[in-house]
Protein backbone atom coordinates (compact mmCIF):
# COMPACT_ATOMS: atom_id res chain seq x y z
CA UNK A 1 0.00 0.00 0.00
CA UNK A 2 1.48 3.75 -0.72
CA UNK A 3 2.68 5.04 2.19
CA UNK A 4 1.41 9.01 2.56
CA UNK A 5 5.29 10.18 3.55
CA UNK A 6 6.94 8.76 0.16
CA UNK A 7 7.87 10.69 -2.86
CA UNK A 8 6.68 9.69 -6.08
CA UNK A 9 9.71 8.71 -8.52
CA UNK A 10 9.70 8.70 -12.96
CA UNK A 11 11.42 6.29 -13.70
CA UNK A 12 12.08 5.66 -18.16
CA UNK A 13 13.41 2.40 -19.31
CA UNK A 14 14.21 2.18 -22.85
CA UNK A 15 16.11 0.38 -25.66
CA UNK A 16 16.50 2.64 -28.83
CA UNK A 17 18.39 3.11 -32.17
CA UNK A 18 21.07 4.29 -30.11
CA UNK A 19 21.83 1.05 -28.45
CA UNK A 20 20.08 -1.46 -30.51
CA UNK A 21 20.19 -2.82 -33.88
CA UNK A 22 16.56 -4.31 -35.93
CA UNK A 23 16.25 -7.58 -34.79
CA UNK A 24 16.44 -6.34 -31.25
CA UNK A 25 14.08 -3.63 -31.14
CA UNK A 26 11.68 -6.41 -33.20
CA UNK A 27 11.76 -8.73 -30.44
CA UNK A 28 11.12 -6.37 -27.74
CA UNK A 29 8.48 -4.67 -29.84
CA UNK A 30 4.75 -4.21 -28.65
CA UNK A 31 2.33 -5.65 -30.70
CA UNK A 32 -0.26 -5.32 -28.20
CA UNK A 33 0.66 -2.01 -26.17
CA UNK A 34 -2.67 -2.38 -24.11
CA UNK A 35 -1.67 -6.10 -23.04
CA UNK A 36 1.65 -4.25 -22.67
CA UNK A 37 0.53 -1.62 -20.40
CA UNK A 38 -1.79 -4.08 -18.30
CA UNK A 39 1.36 -6.24 -17.67
CA UNK A 40 3.62 -3.13 -16.81
CA UNK A 41 0.91 -1.42 -14.23
CA UNK A 42 0.71 -4.99 -12.28
CA UNK A 43 4.09 -4.75 -11.37
CA UNK A 44 5.29 -4.54 -7.76
CA UNK A 45 5.40 -0.70 -7.01
CA UNK A 46 4.41 0.58 -10.21
CA UNK A 47 1.59 3.33 -10.02
CA UNK A 48 1.07 4.81 -13.80
CA UNK A 49 2.72 3.72 -17.05
CA UNK A 50 3.00 4.37 -20.48
CA UNK A 51 4.83 2.96 -23.55
CA UNK A 52 6.65 5.12 -26.17
CA UNK A 53 6.94 2.89 -28.98
CA UNK A 54 8.20 4.08 -32.59
CA UNK A 55 10.38 2.57 -35.32
CA UNK A 56 13.27 3.31 -33.23
CA UNK A 57 12.83 3.61 -30.10
CA UNK A 58 10.64 1.40 -27.15
CA UNK A 59 10.52 2.79 -23.91
CA UNK A 60 8.46 2.81 -20.62
CA UNK A 61 7.38 5.32 -18.20
CA UNK A 62 6.63 4.71 -15.12
CA UNK A 63 5.61 6.30 -11.46
CA UNK A 64 7.05 4.05 -8.52
CA UNK A 65 8.19 5.13 -4.94
CA UNK A 66 10.47 2.56 -5.34
CA UNK A 67 13.14 3.21 -7.69
CA UNK A 68 16.11 0.25 -7.55
CA UNK A 69 13.45 -2.75 -7.46
CA UNK A 70 11.20 -1.13 -10.13
CA UNK A 71 13.92 -0.54 -12.44
CA UNK A 72 15.09 -3.89 -11.80
CA UNK A 73 11.19 -5.54 -12.83
CA UNK A 74 11.39 -3.40 -16.15
CA UNK A 75 14.83 -4.30 -16.60
CA UNK A 76 14.04 -8.12 -16.79
CA UNK A 77 10.71 -7.14 -18.25
CA UNK A 78 12.21 -6.41 -21.44
CA UNK A 79 14.64 -9.27 -21.56
CA UNK A 80 12.19 -11.72 -21.45
CA UNK A 81 10.58 -10.09 -24.22
CA UNK A 82 13.74 -9.92 -26.24
CA UNK A 83 13.64 -13.75 -26.12
CA UNK A 84 16.99 -15.38 -27.83
CA UNK A 85 18.47 -11.51 -27.73
CA UNK A 86 17.78 -11.09 -23.79
CA UNK A 87 22.00 -10.72 -23.41
CA UNK A 88 21.91 -8.38 -25.82
CA UNK A 89 18.99 -6.42 -24.81
CA UNK A 90 20.79 -6.40 -20.92
CA UNK A 91 23.73 -4.58 -22.95
CA UNK A 92 21.12 -1.66 -24.57
CA UNK A 93 18.81 -0.99 -22.01
CA UNK A 94 19.16 2.44 -20.74
CA UNK A 95 17.65 4.07 -17.50
CA UNK A 96 16.74 7.33 -16.43
CA UNK A 97 15.41 8.56 -13.25
CA UNK A 98 13.36 11.67 -12.35
CA UNK A 99 15.21 14.80 -13.31
CA UNK A 100 16.99 12.90 -15.91
CA UNK A 101 13.61 11.28 -17.06
CA UNK A 102 12.06 14.55 -17.65
CA UNK A 103 14.98 15.77 -19.66
CA UNK A 104 15.24 12.78 -21.35
CA UNK A 105 11.41 13.23 -22.89
CA UNK A 106 11.66 16.77 -23.54
CA UNK A 107 14.84 15.52 -26.21
CA UNK A 108 12.56 13.57 -27.38
CA UNK A 109 9.69 15.77 -28.09
CA UNK A 110 11.86 18.16 -29.15
CA UNK A 111 13.22 15.62 -31.83
CA UNK A 112 17.03 15.88 -30.33
CA UNK A 113 16.64 12.34 -29.76
CA UNK A 114 15.75 11.32 -33.06
CA UNK A 115 17.31 8.99 -35.70
CA UNK A 116 16.92 12.12 -38.05
CA UNK A 117 17.58 15.14 -35.43
CA UNK A 118 13.98 17.53 -35.29
CA UNK A 119 12.16 15.78 -37.16
CA UNK A 120 7.97 16.17 -36.58
CA UNK A 121 6.90 13.21 -36.35
CA UNK A 122 7.70 12.12 -32.72
CA UNK A 123 5.32 14.51 -31.08
CA UNK A 124 2.12 12.51 -33.00
CA UNK A 125 4.06 9.66 -31.65
CA UNK A 126 4.41 10.80 -27.90
CA UNK A 127 0.74 12.03 -28.60
CA UNK A 128 -0.61 9.09 -29.34
CA UNK A 129 1.41 7.34 -26.72
CA UNK A 130 -0.25 9.36 -23.85
CA UNK A 131 -3.67 9.04 -25.43
CA UNK A 132 -3.27 5.35 -25.48
CA UNK A 133 -2.65 5.03 -21.91
CA UNK A 134 -5.26 7.52 -20.89
CA UNK A 135 -7.91 5.46 -22.20
CA UNK A 136 -6.27 2.33 -21.10
CA UNK A 137 -6.85 4.22 -17.71
CA UNK A 138 -2.64 3.65 -16.59
CA UNK A 139 -1.54 7.37 -15.93
CA UNK A 140 -2.35 9.52 -13.03
CA UNK A 141 -1.42 13.46 -12.05
CA UNK A 142 2.26 12.97 -12.59
CA UNK A 143 3.18 11.54 -16.35
CA UNK A 144 -0.32 13.32 -17.15
CA UNK A 145 1.42 16.50 -16.59
CA UNK A 146 4.73 15.15 -17.59
CA UNK A 147 3.68 14.21 -21.24
CA UNK A 148 0.84 17.70 -21.60
CA UNK A 149 4.66 19.77 -20.65
CA UNK A 150 7.09 17.81 -22.91
CA UNK A 151 4.48 18.21 -26.02
CA UNK A 152 4.66 22.30 -25.12
CA UNK A 153 8.14 22.26 -25.37
CA UNK A 154 8.56 20.53 -28.05
CA UNK A 155 6.70 22.87 -30.07
CA UNK A 156 8.76 26.00 -28.46
CA UNK A 157 11.67 24.03 -29.78
CA UNK A 158 10.47 23.48 -32.81
CA UNK A 159 9.22 27.45 -33.47
CA UNK A 160 11.93 29.44 -31.89
CA UNK A 161 14.78 27.29 -33.46
CA UNK A 162 14.06 26.05 -36.64
CA UNK A 163 15.21 22.86 -36.12
CA UNK A 164 12.35 21.26 -38.19
CA UNK A 165 13.06 22.91 -41.23
CA UNK A 166 13.55 21.12 -44.22
CA UNK A 167 13.83 16.89 -44.75
CA UNK A 168 13.74 16.10 -41.19
CA UNK A 169 11.71 12.21 -40.75
CA UNK A 170 12.63 8.60 -41.08
CA UNK A 171 11.19 8.85 -44.68
CA UNK A 172 13.12 11.62 -45.77
CA UNK A 173 16.28 9.94 -44.82
CA UNK A 174 15.01 6.75 -46.75
CA UNK A 175 15.05 8.99 -49.80
CA UNK A 176 18.45 10.49 -49.47
CA UNK A 177 19.76 7.16 -49.06
CA UNK A 178 17.83 5.84 -52.30
CA UNK A 179 19.78 8.89 -54.17
CA UNK A 180 22.94 8.18 -52.34
CA UNK A 181 23.28 4.76 -53.64
CA UNK A 182 21.61 5.85 -57.05
CA UNK A 183 22.85 9.21 -58.36
CA UNK A 184 19.68 10.37 -58.79
CA UNK A 185 15.94 9.58 -58.74
CA UNK A 186 14.72 11.64 -62.00
CA UNK A 187 14.05 8.53 -63.92
CA UNK A 188 13.56 5.90 -61.65
CA UNK A 189 10.73 3.64 -61.20
CA UNK A 190 9.85 3.74 -57.53
CA UNK A 191 7.11 1.68 -55.33
CA UNK A 192 6.30 3.12 -51.54
CA UNK A 193 4.55 0.21 -49.80
CA UNK A 194 2.45 2.02 -47.66
CA UNK A 195 0.14 5.06 -46.87
CA UNK A 196 0.23 5.99 -43.78
CA UNK A 197 2.40 8.79 -42.06
CA UNK A 198 5.54 7.51 -42.87
CA UNK A 199 4.88 6.45 -46.05
CA UNK A 200 2.86 9.70 -47.04
CA UNK A 201 6.15 11.01 -45.81
CA UNK A 202 8.14 9.12 -47.96
CA UNK A 203 6.01 9.45 -50.97
CA UNK A 204 6.19 13.60 -50.44
CA UNK A 205 9.60 13.54 -50.13
CA UNK A 206 10.49 11.62 -53.33
CA UNK A 207 7.84 13.71 -55.32
CA UNK A 208 10.44 16.72 -55.14
CA UNK A 209 13.36 14.22 -56.47
CA UNK A 210 11.47 12.31 -58.67
CA UNK A 211 10.23 13.04 -62.27
CA UNK A 212 8.75 9.90 -62.87
CA UNK A 213 5.13 8.95 -61.46
CA UNK A 214 5.69 7.66 -57.96
CA UNK A 215 3.87 3.84 -57.22
CA UNK A 216 1.92 3.27 -54.27
CA UNK A 217 0.92 0.44 -52.54
CA UNK A 218 -1.42 -0.21 -49.62
CA UNK A 219 -3.94 -2.61 -47.72
CA UNK A 220 -6.37 0.35 -48.27
CA UNK A 221 -6.47 1.32 -51.49
CA UNK A 222 -8.53 4.62 -51.21
CA UNK A 223 -5.80 5.89 -49.12
CA UNK A 224 -3.16 4.91 -51.69
CA UNK A 225 -5.67 6.27 -54.97
CA UNK A 226 -5.92 9.60 -52.31
CA UNK A 227 -2.20 10.36 -51.67
CA UNK A 228 -1.47 9.25 -55.63
CA UNK A 229 -3.66 12.23 -56.37
CA UNK A 230 -2.20 14.27 -54.41
CA UNK A 231 1.31 13.75 -55.61
CA UNK A 232 0.28 12.43 -59.58
CA UNK A 233 1.43 9.26 -58.77
CA UNK A 234 -0.42 6.00 -59.47
CA UNK A 235 -1.99 3.81 -56.94
CA UNK A 236 -1.39 -0.03 -56.85
CA UNK A 237 -3.84 -2.72 -55.62
CA UNK A 238 -1.63 -4.01 -52.64
CA UNK A 239 -2.09 -7.56 -54.14
CA UNK A 240 -0.87 -6.23 -57.16
CA UNK A 241 2.25 -4.63 -55.86
CA UNK A 242 4.44 -7.53 -57.49
CA UNK A 243 3.69 -6.22 -61.30
CA UNK A 244 5.51 -2.89 -60.30
CA UNK A 245 8.06 -4.53 -58.68
CA UNK A 246 8.93 -6.70 -61.69
CA UNK A 247 10.71 -3.13 -63.54
CA UNK A 248 10.87 -1.32 -60.55
CA UNK A 249 14.71 -0.14 -59.72
CA UNK A 250 13.44 1.16 -55.74
CA UNK A 251 11.15 0.32 -53.42
CA UNK A 252 10.47 1.63 -50.17
CA UNK A 253 8.35 -0.34 -47.76
CA UNK A 254 6.95 1.57 -44.91
CA UNK A 255 3.48 -0.39 -43.44
CA UNK A 256 2.47 -1.33 -40.08
CA UNK A 257 2.25 -4.95 -41.54
CA UNK A 258 3.18 -7.55 -38.73
CA UNK A 259 4.27 -9.79 -41.00
CA UNK A 260 6.96 -10.07 -43.83
CA UNK A 261 5.68 -8.30 -47.51
CA UNK A 262 8.35 -9.67 -49.03
CA UNK A 263 9.64 -12.95 -48.72
CA UNK A 264 12.93 -14.51 -50.67
CA UNK A 265 10.30 -17.17 -52.37
CA UNK A 266 8.76 -14.44 -53.82
CA UNK A 267 12.01 -11.69 -54.35
CA UNK A 268 13.48 -15.42 -56.39
CA UNK A 269 10.23 -15.61 -58.35
CA UNK A 270 10.11 -11.97 -58.91
CA UNK A 271 13.49 -11.75 -60.19
CA UNK A 272 13.41 -14.73 -62.67
CA UNK A 273 10.46 -12.58 -64.63
CA UNK A 274 12.43 -9.07 -64.22
CA UNK A 275 13.41 -6.89 -66.98
CA UNK A 276 15.25 -3.93 -65.60
CA UNK A 277 18.71 -5.00 -65.62
CA UNK A 278 19.81 -2.78 -62.41
CA UNK A 279 19.75 -4.07 -59.45
CA UNK A 280 16.38 -3.75 -57.06
CA UNK A 281 16.91 -1.71 -54.51
CA UNK A 282 14.87 -2.36 -51.17
CA UNK A 283 14.62 -0.01 -48.22
CA UNK A 284 12.74 -1.16 -45.86
CA UNK A 285 11.82 1.25 -42.51
CA UNK A 286 9.18 -0.72 -41.06
CA UNK A 287 9.01 -1.80 -37.44
CA UNK A 288 8.56 -5.19 -36.95
CA UNK A 289 10.57 -5.35 -40.12
CA UNK A 290 7.95 -5.91 -43.72
CA UNK A 291 11.39 -7.31 -45.60
CA UNK A 292 12.86 -10.73 -44.48
CA UNK A 293 16.17 -10.86 -44.08
CA UNK A 294 17.15 -13.46 -46.40
CA UNK A 295 16.27 -11.41 -49.27
CA UNK A 296 19.79 -10.10 -49.46
CA UNK A 297 20.52 -13.48 -50.77
CA UNK A 298 18.95 -12.76 -53.63
CA UNK A 299 20.41 -12.19 -56.98
CA UNK A 300 19.96 -8.51 -57.71
CA UNK A 301 18.48 -7.44 -54.56
CA UNK A 302 20.10 -5.28 -52.52
CA UNK A 303 18.31 -4.31 -48.94
CA UNK A 304 18.59 -1.86 -46.58
CA UNK A 305 16.91 -1.33 -43.37
CA UNK A 306 16.70 1.35 -40.59
CA UNK A 307 20.14 0.85 -39.43
CA UNK A 308 21.70 1.98 -42.80
CA UNK A 309 20.21 5.59 -42.19
CA UNK A 310 22.41 6.03 -39.40
CA UNK A 311 24.73 8.03 -42.21
CA UNK A 312 22.07 10.09 -43.40
CA UNK A 313 21.31 10.87 -39.82
CA UNK A 314 24.72 12.02 -39.11
CA UNK A 315 24.48 14.27 -41.77
CA UNK A 316 21.61 15.97 -40.80
CA UNK A 317 22.67 16.26 -37.14
CA UNK A 318 25.94 18.17 -38.86
CA UNK A 319 23.53 20.40 -40.68
CA UNK A 320 21.60 21.58 -37.41
CA UNK A 321 24.19 22.33 -34.94
CA UNK A 322 23.20 25.98 -34.72
CA UNK A 323 19.32 24.19 -34.13
CA UNK A 324 20.66 21.93 -31.41
CA UNK A 325 22.55 24.52 -29.47
CA UNK A 326 19.98 26.74 -28.97
CA UNK A 327 17.02 23.86 -28.55
CA UNK A 328 19.33 22.46 -25.57
CA UNK A 329 19.38 26.07 -23.67
CA UNK A 330 15.97 25.89 -23.61
CA UNK A 331 15.20 22.83 -22.44
CA UNK A 332 17.65 23.51 -19.46
CA UNK A 333 15.25 26.29 -18.93
CA UNK A 334 12.46 24.76 -19.40
CA UNK A 335 13.39 21.74 -16.99
CA UNK A 336 13.94 23.71 -14.31
CA UNK A 337 10.59 24.82 -13.83
CA UNK A 338 9.46 21.12 -14.48
CA UNK A 339 11.38 19.76 -12.01
CA UNK A 340 9.70 21.92 -9.29
CA UNK A 341 6.35 21.52 -10.88
CA UNK A 342 6.80 17.31 -11.00
CA UNK A 343 8.51 17.48 -7.12
CA UNK A 344 5.10 19.13 -6.01
CA UNK A 345 3.39 16.93 -7.95
CA UNK A 346 5.05 14.42 -5.67
CA UNK A 347 3.45 14.88 -2.52
CA UNK A 348 -0.47 15.45 -3.68
CA UNK A 349 -1.36 11.95 -1.62
CA UNK A 350 0.36 13.70 1.29
CA UNK A 351 -1.89 16.90 0.43
CA UNK A 352 -4.87 14.98 -0.32
CA UNK A 353 -5.19 13.36 2.80
CA UNK A 354 -4.39 15.83 5.36
CA UNK A 355 -7.49 18.06 3.19
CA UNK A 356 -9.23 14.85 3.49
CA UNK A 357 -9.28 14.03 6.90
CA UNK A 358 -9.62 17.76 7.93
CA UNK A 359 -12.72 18.11 5.60
CA UNK A 360 -14.30 14.73 7.85
CA UNK A 361 -13.14 16.53 11.19
CA UNK A 362 -14.86 19.99 9.76
CA UNK A 363 -18.01 17.75 8.31
CA UNK A 364 -18.38 15.80 11.93
CA UNK A 365 -17.80 18.87 14.25
CA UNK A 366 -20.32 21.25 11.80
CA UNK A 367 -23.28 18.27 12.36
CA UNK A 368 -22.70 18.29 16.22
CA UNK A 369 -22.91 21.92 16.21
CA UNK A 370 -26.23 21.95 14.46
CA UNK A 371 -27.70 20.13 16.44
CA UNK A 372 -26.91 21.80 20.06
CA UNK A 373 -28.27 25.21 17.95
CA UNK A 374 -31.51 23.39 17.24
CA UNK A 375 -33.87 24.65 14.94
CA UNK A 376 -32.07 26.10 11.76
CA UNK A 377 -33.44 27.20 9.05
CA UNK A 378 -31.69 26.74 4.98
CA UNK A 379 -30.39 30.02 4.86
CA UNK A 380 -28.45 29.52 8.27
CA UNK A 381 -27.04 26.44 7.65
CA UNK A 382 -25.27 27.30 4.72
CA UNK A 383 -24.02 30.44 6.02
CA UNK A 384 -22.43 27.95 8.57
CA UNK A 385 -21.16 25.44 6.29
CA UNK A 386 -19.66 28.07 3.58
CA UNK A 387 -18.02 29.70 7.35
CA UNK A 388 -16.13 26.64 8.38
CA UNK A 389 -15.40 25.94 4.72
CA UNK A 390 -13.34 29.10 4.34
CA UNK A 391 -11.73 28.91 7.88
CA UNK A 392 -10.66 25.27 6.70
CA UNK A 393 -9.13 26.57 3.11
CA UNK A 394 -7.33 29.37 4.97
CA UNK A 395 -5.88 27.22 7.51
CA UNK A 396 -4.48 25.13 5.41
CA UNK A 397 -3.42 26.87 2.56
CA UNK A 398 -0.07 27.55 3.87
CA UNK A 399 0.29 24.04 5.38
CA UNK A 400 0.14 22.56 1.56
CA UNK A 401 2.06 25.29 -0.01
CA UNK A 402 4.94 24.64 2.35
CA UNK A 403 4.27 20.78 2.01
CA UNK A 404 4.91 21.73 -1.76
CA UNK A 405 7.97 23.80 -1.04
CA UNK A 406 9.40 21.17 0.87
CA UNK A 407 8.91 18.61 -2.17
CA UNK A 408 10.70 20.94 -4.38
CA UNK A 409 13.56 22.07 -2.03
CA UNK A 410 14.13 17.78 -1.24
CA UNK A 411 13.09 18.17 2.02
CA UNK A 412 12.39 14.54 3.24
CA UNK A 413 12.40 15.16 6.76
CA UNK A 414 9.42 17.95 6.94
CA UNK A 415 7.23 15.88 4.73
CA UNK A 416 7.24 12.88 7.21
CA UNK A 417 7.25 14.76 9.89
CA UNK A 418 3.79 16.14 8.63
CA UNK A 419 2.80 13.31 7.15
CA UNK A 420 3.08 11.41 10.94
CA UNK A 421 1.81 14.46 12.52
CA UNK A 422 -1.14 14.83 10.44
CA UNK A 423 -1.99 11.02 10.82
CA UNK A 424 -1.99 11.13 14.73
CA UNK A 425 -4.43 14.11 14.34
CA UNK A 426 -7.03 12.67 11.93
CA UNK A 427 -7.08 10.11 14.89
CA UNK A 428 -8.25 11.80 17.31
Amino acid sequence: MHSSAKIDHTINVRITHKTARVPLMEAVAFKEKEKGLAEICSLENVEECLILQTCNRIEIFVVSEEVGNTITLLKDYFSKRAGEHAEEASKAIETSVDNDAFNHLLRVTSGLESMVIGEDQVLNQVWDAYLLADNAKTIGPILKHLFNRSMTVGRRVRNETGINKGAVSVGSAAVELAVKLLGNLEDKKILVMGAGEIGTLVAKALSHRCLSPIFIANRTYERAVKLAEDLKGKAVHFNQFEEVLVDADVVICSTSAPHYLLTKEILSRLMLQRTNKNDLIIIDISNPRNVEKAVQEVKGTKLYNIDDLQLIADKNKQQREQSIEKAVKILDEELVVLNQDMKSLSVRLIISSLLSQAEQVRQKELATALNMMGNVDDKERKILDDLTSILLKQTFVPIVENLRVAAKNGDQQLIDFAAKLFEKTGKN
